[in-house]
């Protein structure tokens, strides 16, 4: 985490849930909420630890991870600029239930989870925005769920590089061998063996700490039907 910049700056827009706001609400929101450039790997919240915030992406992207108590670790969801992170304060939770790890770095949005009463009752639409992304978020849930338990490992690792590439500006993913095993919930060999088969598809190059999409219409072809459905 870097610096706060009171009021949000220039970018709201960036935030799906933002960009449709009326200009009434979004002026509002200005005085509450501080942008914040993160890092890859910043930790925004851990398992069943108190949520101080909400947090509105405008970059970069954030994944959920469920952590077993050996450690291992696997992505049960993500956001970026399309949504928000902190569902389980809509929810009426008071603690995450994953932990929140930014996989790209970017920045965003921070609303104290002191204001949000007041603010969603004065501000009814976003207050509608936040709770129509709670079912996406759910919904999400439960596609990830089932494509862990079902899809094989390169169709899995497909999908996932089509979400990251989907909130990034580059062909060129910051993603590392280590990074994939702990969003998989795999071991590094099968990593190097699903990595190396979208390769041999000529959808992606690996390289040190980054693998570039070479052909975004092959890794569709090498994904499971998940990210799809997702979109």
């Amino acid at each position: 985490m870097s610096k706060i910049f009171p009021n949000g700056g220039e970018s709201f827009g960036n935030n799906s849930i933002l960009a449709a706001l009326p200009v009434e609400e979004l002026s509002f929101l200005r005085t509450h909420l501080h942008q914040i450039r993160f890092k890859a790997g910043h930790v925004f919240c851990d398992v069943s630890s108190p949520i101080e915030f909400v947090w509105l992406p405008l970059a970069g992207m954030i994944g959920l991870f469920a952590v077993m108590n050996d450690g291992t670790t696997v992505v049960l969801a993500a956001t970026g600029r399309e949504g928000f992170l902190g569902a389980r304060l809509l929810l009426g939770g008071q603690r995450a239930p994953l932990r929140a790890v930014a996989l790209m770095e970017g920045t965003a949005l921070r609303l104290d989870r002191q204001q949000l009463p007041g603010i969603l009752s004065s501000a009814p639409q976003f207050a509608a925005a936040l709770r129509r992304y709670c079912g996406v978020y759910l919904a999400q849930l439960v596609q990830l769920g089932a494509c862990h338990a079902l899809h094989k490992v390169s169709q899995r690792l497909a999908m996932w590089l089509l979400m990251v590439h989907d909130r990034s500006n580059s062909d060129s993913l910051p993603l590392t061998h280590e990074s994939l095993c702990e969003m998989l919930g795999c071991r590094r060999s099968s990593i190097s063996e699903a990595l190396s088969l979208l390769q041999s598809a000529r959808a992606v190059r690996g390289g040190r700490g980054r693998i570039r999409i070479l052909d975004r219409a092959r890794l569709v072809d090498q994904s499971c039907e998940c990210h799809a459905s997702l979109r």
